[in-house]
């Protein structure tokens, strides 16, 4: 059965600091540079321990570090495990 997932980079907790003023633009551009990077993190795990046979499908880099997959429940578990990655299962939300 494959599921949802949304895999994001772990983070250290330290205080808040608000960022600087800087150009929109630039902003994008590194965000999307970001995001291209952790995805590639993300399938040389998947790759390196031999589970892109249980992945359906893997979402494009977008302006986050943020990757969506459809994985089996064991692929999820082993996310989960990775001190790297923070990953769940997505919500599902029917509308009628």
């Amino acid at each position: 059965m494959w599921i949802e997932t949304i895999v994001m980079p772990r983070e250290e907790s330290a205080t808040y600091r608000p960022a600087s003023q800087r150009d929109r633009a630039a902003a994008h551009v590194a965000g999307r540079a970001d995001s291209q990077h952790f995805r590639d993190s993300v399938l040389t795990y998947l790759k390196s321990n031999e589970l892109m046979n249980a992945v359906k499908w893997v979402s494009e880099p977008g302006s986050v570090p943020m990757v969506t997959l459809h994985c089996t429940s064991g692929v999820l578990e082993l996310l989960q495990r990775e001190p790297r990655f923070e990953a769940g299962r997505s919500l599902s939300c029917s509308v009628y």
